[in-house]
This record gives structure tokens, sequence and C-alpha cells, in this order.
């Protein structure tokens, strides 16, 4: 359980509890300028004998609607089912990718329970039940567990305290801070270090004024264990694909000003970078003041410390926003330890594991060959299936809150990492008509959500191809995965208009 200590930090933000803007808050999140996991080459690649047995021959079948009731209307007729079937049969009988798993399902109506007895029908599935590597679709399953556990209005609070000895600067798991002033208008950076160091200035000023220099110490305590998860590769690290974690880091766990969305520049320690940039406002905002500062070592805050000084983040909605349509993997890994804190656990790593599969079990997602080695899927340990994306995705749109969840899914040719997909003939006609989170790494591409077809109808899908071969293949397998998702969504070509709902056009083209 959390200490204390962190309860004193932040409001509760399990979903049941009334959001408080003065409050303090339990969760973090970062994000910024990582991008979707692409693997150094040369990395090692799924096989059939690792870990979840991703194995299976490429034959595709149409399952039967369940006996059990109560008995489902069909999400297509017999006809565009059949239609549907031979469309990705054919995409996928070269056997260019026999490691592949496809499920489709209805979605439209009330959304029946995703157990057996009322689960929507199978519209296709090839492989859909074979445990495979995710990449980035393994995010759906946190921002699932983030959803189920905390409140998604909360903010994340960076406070500073102080006692005899100094200031402390209390990280509360905000890694989006920004090093200038707040910016109302911005994910990253809506909570500034600068602002922070203004208001702290000014709360000395009120006092008796400090007559020498001030230590400035850092308290990490909101996170706990190791930041680095054993199941990423040293390259991967060391590329800056993904970085130890913190619960308090500038622009999420960046270097601000040298990072790309392709080539993220991590700092050796993220925390200690935010607390020197803080420490340097800090000097900044209180020199004509005859104030100094100085960074300290790390130092668990006294429970007699005073804050003094606040500032607040975006929500975590919005930072659920910026990780799946940036797919920042830092950010991921951050929300998971925020939701396992909201759920009453530590916020660790392998918590954060724990959380989601406790968040699926719980809403009675079937995590068969479910296996885990981080929530950003930057592990090729992870394995998921098909159906277990489906189902979440379902169940995501049978939120009270679910056109804010689905807004956090990118829009093919629109947003965030689908906005350059769906260029190709055969996927072009679906730009905006599919909503979907991406997965990539050199030896896998994915991709699970909506695709809404042209009469208004929307069907969940699941798409993931493992043992690609390398960086070459990927442009190809990515164009592959693209086109399946249009044929889901009856849009492989221009639709014909007498087959176009003019309601589902409006509402399908809108973007988050």
């Amino acid at each position: 359980m959390p200490s204390n200590k962190h309860n004193t930090q932040t409001t509760t933000l399990t979903r049941r509890a009334a959001l408080t803007l003065g409050g303090m808050f339990l969760l973090t999140a970062c994000g910024s300028a990582a991008t979707e996991q692409k693997r150094p080459e040369g990395s090692a690649s799924p096989t059939d004998s690792a870990t979840g047995n991703p194995t299976g021959t490429a034959e595709a079948t149409a399952s039967a609607a369940p006996s059990a009731t109560p008995t489902l209307t069909p999400a297509l007729p017999e006809a565009e089912q059949e239609q549907l079937r031979a469309a990705l049969t054919s995409l996928f009988a070269d056997g260019t990718y026999p490691q592949y798993s496809l499920l489709v399902t209805g979605m439209d109506g009330d959304l029946p329970s995703i157990k057996a007895a009322t689960a929507p029908a199978d519209l296709y599935a090839a492989n859909a039940d074979t445990a495979r590597v995710p990449a980035s679709t393994f995010k759906v399953l946190t921002l699932f567990a983030l959803n189920h556990y905390a409140n998604l209005q909360a903010r994340l609070r960076t406070r500073v305290t102080r006692d005899a000895t100094g200031l402390y600067l209390m990280a509360g798991g905000d890694t989006l801070l920004g090093a200038g002033a707040s910016d109302p208008k911005q994910i990253v950076g809506r909570a500034g270090l600068t602002t922070l160091a203004e208001l702290t200035v000014k709360a000395l000023l009120q006092g008796e004024k400090p007559t020498a220099a001030l230590p400035v110490y850092l308290d990490g305590t909101f996170f706990t264990g190791p930041g680095v998860n054993p199941g990423w590769d040293d390259a991967d690290v060391a590329s800056g694909q993904i970085t130890p974690i913190h619960p308090i880091a500038l622009e999420s766990h960046t270097v601000p000003g040298k990072s790309t969305a392709s080539n993220p520049v991590r700092p050796d320690d993220a925390a200690v970078a935010a607390q020197q940039a803080f420490v340097d406002a800090l000097n900044t905002a209180g020199k004509e003041s005859g104030m100094s500062f100085t960074l300290a070592e790390r130092r668990t805050a006294p429970a007699e410390a005073v804050e003094i000084a606040a500032v607040e983040s975006a929500t975590l909605l919005e930072q659920a926003q910026h990780m799946m349509l940036e797919s920042d993997n830092a950010l991921a890994e951050v929300l998971g330890r925020c939701a396992a804190i909201a759920a009453g656990k530590e916020g660790s790593g392998e918590a954060a594991q724990q959380t989601v599969r406790q968040a699926l079990v719980d809403a009675g997602v079937n995590i068969e060959n479910l296996v885990q080695a981080d929530v950003c899927g930057m592990s090729l340990t992870d394995r998921v299936t098909a159906r277990t994306l489906v189902q979440v995705v379902a169940l995501l749109n049978a939120d009270e809150h679910a056109e804010q969840l689905m807004s956090t899914f990118p829009v093919a040719g629109v947003s965030g990492t689908l906005s350059g997909r769906f260029g190709a003939a055969n996927a072009v006609h679906a730009r905006t008509f599919v909503q979907a989170k991406t997965g990539t790494l050199y030896t896998v591409s994915s991709l699970c959500g909506v695709a809404t077809r042209p009469d208004g109808t929307r069907l969940i899908f699941a798409i993931i191809l493992n043992n690609l071969g390398g960086a070459d293949a990927l442009p190809a397998a990515k164009e592959r995965v693209d086109a399946a998702a249009a044929a889901i969504a009856n849009r492989s070509t221009a639709p014909s208009a007498s087959t176009v709902a003019p309601e589902a056009t409006a509402e399908a083209s809108k973007t988050p």
C-alpha cells in the first residue's frame, strides 16, 4: 500500500472520488517526444518457441454466434459477412505473414457482455486466441486499467515543502513538466517549473527571508522499485526508446529542445534534471531579492515539512490522450504506476503490471496466454491475443465515458501515429473511418480499434503481425495492416453513394 505520506500529497484518484481541484493528486503522467517503439536492428525477434508460444498457421475461420441465450442480432447481414471473410482471407492468402492474428466482431447496440454466453459473434477470426507480441497496442490495456481505477479528471501536483533545513521538491508523478512558465493550453508543460519557482520565492518573502543559500532536496518516494524494467532490451534503453522511469521529469523524460519524435534524447537522470531546472529557476526568481538556492541530494521530506507552493498537471485523461496518440513509452509506464497507486498498490513497475492484469480479470476479459513484461509494449516478452485486445476495446466503448476514451485513439490519416498511414490505394478511402491504436517494433506491426462502414455500422478489430524480419519489412507490413482495416471498414475502394448513410459519414468523420 502507498504510505500515508503519498496520501497527503494527493487526493484520491479512484473513479468514485469527486474531483477536488484545490486538493492534491494521486497519479502521474508523462509525455513528449517518445514515439512508436522501433527496436534497433539486430534485436531479438519473436520465435515459435518464445514465451506464450506465438505459433499457428494462417488458417482463417469465422466462428458461429454462441448458442447460449440471449440470441444476438448479427452485426452484418450474411452476404456482407461473406464479403468481409473473402476480403480478409485474400489479403493474407499469399503466406507472407504466417504469424498473424486477426479478429473482427460487432460493436453497435447495447454492447453485450464480453463473456462467452452473450459476447458478439466473431465476424472473422484467424488465430484470434494465439498469443503474439503486441508492441504498442499493449497500451490499450494500460488505458483500460487507468480508467478502471483512477479518476481521469484528476491532476497531478508537484509541490514544494519547507522545514528548518531547506526546501523539498516533492515529485507527484507529473513527468510532463515544462522548464518554463505553466502553459494552460498545452498538455506537455501544463505545469511549469518557472511558475513553481516564482510561487516558492513569493511564499518565502512572506516570511522571514533566508540569510543563507537554501538547499533544495528531491523527494522521489512517490514511485518505488527499479526504474528500468528487466524485460527491456539494453539497446532500447541506450537508444532512448525507453528510459529509467521517475515520478518527476521534464517533457516525458527527455532533454527539452534536443529531442525529436523519432529520436528522443534522454537525460542521465530525469528526476535530477528536473530538480536542477527548478533550482536554476529559483535562483533566477530570487536574484532580485538576494536569495540563492543549491542543488541537494535525494531526501524524504519530514512529516513536519509545510507546503509553500504547487503546480498542477494536465488531467489524466489528457495525458492518456498524449500517451495513445504519440505512443509515448515512458508516459505509459508512468500512467501504469499511477493506476497502481489509485488501486491501492505501490507505484512500481511490477505493481503496474499486476494492476493491469487485475483490471482485466475484474472486467471478465479473457487473459489466456497473457504475458506481461511491462505496460508500454516495448518488451518482446509481452504476449496478448487478438481476442483480449478486441474485448478491451469493446469495454472502452461500453464505458460511460466512451467518447472521451476513444478520443485517445489515433484516427487514420488524421492524428497521432496514424496521421501518415492509410495512403495506399486499397486503404486511402478508410481515412477518418478507422480509429485505432498502432503497434510497431522492427519485428511487429499491430493495430486495434474501431472501423466504421459506409452504412454506419461499427466493427471492432485487432490485427497482429509477428516475425516481420526487420525494419526493411515494416512499410509493407503496415500497408497490409492498413489494407485489412480498410477492408473491415468496407472501404478498400470508394463506397458507392447508395451504401453511405449521411449521418454515418458525419459521425465517423469527426476527429478527437
